[in-house]
């Protein structure tokens, strides 16, 4: 009963927000075009959906656990990435850092860490980076003056790793209107889509947010993504561009931002700006478990071969992931969810439910075989990375997932592709702020 008068309670607040609908017809492709929705005044009656309901988190079967580490328990290498990339990360990481409020309530898997205690951790850090001298020497002063910790599983038989998978700016060609070229939407937040953050009504409710849209007084979930490109509920008015194909949309969608080349002549940045909040659901897991793509080719390069040879089961498989992702232009970027733009090769997607904003860390790991170079952070392959949490991912929802940022361009798109492997995080916390696992 409670939670219907606090869900009652958001429906006053957010109001209902009407469809401005416009018709466009489709434009003729390889691909069937998605359908728009109809003119206003037209629109067609749909069925109620079922009524949204909170559930609270789901605690992680392996029973994660904030370990404190000793130094001589680690073997590191004895160097790091260019010092240039670690100091822009440390300055976003004080941008964000300084901005948290005091009683933010910033938890490292469960354990608070105050405000004060990261400021002084990224302040120091920056300072020892800053100071000329070899790499090894710096590694020296960052481990007489900070703990390190690593977050485990309990009673780990699996001896299950971190994973550590990549993810990079693209660019695509677009268009401003829709042409037989260009005929795939990639669309603006809707302005029927409510957001409902539960603790703002009670604290006793889940730290949940809801997303979905009013129908019949009632807040019932958003429209899916079959719903969007089958059921005409969207239509050509809300898209910000067009592009050549729905593989490119689902590319676009994956990395959250992109730059796109317009057929006018300019180029733009385009971000993630909403989801319909639906559960996500992995197109390479779909087509593992049917058998339509082995193993080894179950990276992006082969997800997009096999989308491109075969676009009407694509596109059936593709409806199989509810979630749809709304976009908007942006100035600069890719800029990560508290606001930065990102670093290549230093900033990274982690669970906010697990770890705070801008926290560094040393993520260890061996680098998948690649051919190429790479983009320029990359050139010496460095198999330990100081890395700063400056993002969030819709599929980085664990404690032992994280998604590196490698980039934009192709080179880092090939290294995001084939990024699927495991790893350790060391997390540093500044001595003079010990925690209490």
């Amino acid at each position: 009963m409670k939670l219907k008068l606090f869900i009652a309670a958001a429906l006053i607040f957010a109001g209902l927000a009407g469809l401005c609908l416009f018709w466009l017809m489709p434009a003729q492709h390889k691909y069937p075009a998605p359908k728009l929705g109809p003119k206003p005044g037209q629109e067609r009656p749909h069925k109620p959906g079922p009524k949204l309901k909170p559930t609270p988190g789901k605690l992680h079967p392996e029973g994660p656990e904030l370990v404190r580490l000793q130094w001589s328990q680690l073997h590191l290498p004895a160097a790091i990435q260019d010092r240039k990339l670690v100091m822009a990360a440390l300055s976003r990481s004080l941008s964000i850092a300084r901005a948290a409020k005091n009683n933010a309530g910033l938890l490292i898997c469960g354990n608070p860490v105050s405000r004060k205690a990261m400021v002084t951790s990224l302040e120091r850090l920056k300072e020892i980076i800053s100071i000329k001298g070899s790499q090894a020497a710096m590694l020296h002063s960052i481990q007489n003056e900070f703990i390190p910790y690593e977050i485990k599983r309990r009673n780990n038989s699996k001896n299950k790793p971190l994973l550590v998978t990549g993810y990079f700016q693209p660019s695509f060609r677009g268009s401003t209107r829709a042409t037989p070229e260009f005929s795939w939407p990639v669309y603006a937040r809707p302005r029927d889509l409510i957001t409902v953050n539960l603790r703002r009504f009670s604290q006793k409710l889940p730290a949940e947010t809801l997303w979905g849209r009013v129908e019949n007084q009632q807040l019932v979930p958003y429209y899916s993504r079959k719903d969007i490109e089958t059921g005409q509920h969207l239509d050509g008015s809300l898209a910000l561009c067009w592009l050549n194909s729905p593989v490119d949309v689902l590319e676009l969608q994956i990395q959250g931002s992109g730059i796109i080349h317009l057929d006018d002549g300019t180029s733009r940045f385009i971000h993630y700006a909403a989801s319909n909040g639906l559960e996500y659901k992995s197109i390479g897991k779909v087509l593992r478990k049917r058998g339509l793509l082995p193993l080894e080719r179950l990276d992006w390069p082969g997800i997009r071969q096999w989308a491109e040879s075969h676009p009407a089961r694509f596109q059936e498989i593709l409806r199989e992931n509810p979630r749809y992702i709304f976009f908007r232009w942006e100035k600069t970027g890719p800029i990560g969810s508290y606001g930065q733009v990102l670093v290549p090769g230093t900033s990274v997607a982690l669970d906010s439910k697990v770890y705070p904003p801008g926290m560094p860390g040393l993520l260890l790991m061996d680098w998948p075989k690649l051919t190429g170079h790479g983009p320029p952070w990359f050139k010496n392959r460095p198999s330990m990375l100081m890395v700063f949490n400056h993002d969030k991912g819709n599929a980085i929802k664990s404690p032992f997932r994280l998604d590196l940022y490698c980039g934009d361009g192709k080179e880092a798109g090939r290294i995001a592709g084939k990024l699927k492997n495991p790893a350790r995080l060391i997390i540093l916390i500044h001595k003079d702020f010990p925690l209490a696992p």
